[in-house]
């Protein structure tokens, strides 16, 4: 292999890690973590049964949609960045994510394909899904928190509950998440709804994600759907 080429590989994975720790803060939507301390560890058995109990709602009820305000704080910057917006989810891999505010985004997901928009740069990205194994293990680790699909695949985790709050505790088990997820703290309510997440990222950065009027409507395919303005560049950022 030429040098030439081996640059070009390198810069392409460089490239692939960059969209992922992107998307990494992009797809983090979800729960609550709490001020006050937890005392009631949830035993392996009880974790489980917390799962299955979980993954039973979100068959029942597989929709999922809130507004949300999210602060991040990077060691590139002084201060943090906030951001606000809507979230729909749908069981087991639709979303979308709306961003408002001074810097506006839109993501869609259909399960197939993944949008994400631009409007003040009118530029568009779409990522086909199925195609890198690497980026479809990362999305999958990264929407686990929505369904609890693959919480156990993706993540050791512990568990806490009191008071009608459940605390997950979430660490990654695969290398390549770890370059993507250091931890993340998911919190549940009474009624397994959303309230705020801690994320912390390589680097030291920490995103902490609060949600508000968190509910399960009835969600139409068309909400999971997305297609760029006229005049919007198109670019295909992992390749075809």
């Amino acid at each position: 292999m030429t040098d030439e080429i081996w640059m070009k590989t390198d810069r392409n994975r460089a490239l692939l890690h960059h969209r992922m720790n992107r998307l990494a803060v992009i797809f983090v939507y979800v729960f609550c973590t709490l001020q006050s301390a937890f005392c009631a560890e949830m035993s392996a058995p009880e974790r489980a049964a917390l799962l299955q109990q979980l993954r039973a709602i979100h068959e029942k009820e597989p929709t999922l949609q809130s507004d949300f305000v999210e602060e991040r704080t990077t060691h590139l910057l002084n201060k943090p960045i906030t951001s606000e917006g809507t979230i729909w989810f749908a069981v087991p891999d639709k979303f979308r994510r709306e961003v408002r505010g001074n810097n506006p985004s839109t993501t869609v997901s259909n399960g197939k394909v993944l949008w994400i928009y631009y409007p003040n740069f009118k530029e568009a990205e779409i990522y086909t899904l199925g195609q890198r194994a690497f980026f479809d293990d990362s999305l999958s680790a990264l929407t686990a928190g929505l369904n609890f699909q693959h919480i156990d695949e993706f993540y050791n985790f512990r568990a806490w509950h009191e008071d009608g709050v459940y605390r997950l505790d979430l660490t990654p088990k695969k290398p390549n998440l770890r370059k993507i997820v250091e931890h993340l703290v998911l919190t549940l309510d009474g009624n397994f709804l959303p309230h705020k997440s801690e994320l912390l990222l390589p680097k030291g950065d920490r995103l902490v994600t609060t949600y508000t009027n968190p509910h399960r409507p009835a969600l139409s395919a068309s909400t999971f759907e997305f297609t760029p303005p006229g005049d919007a560049h198109i670019s295909r950022p992992l390749g075809k």
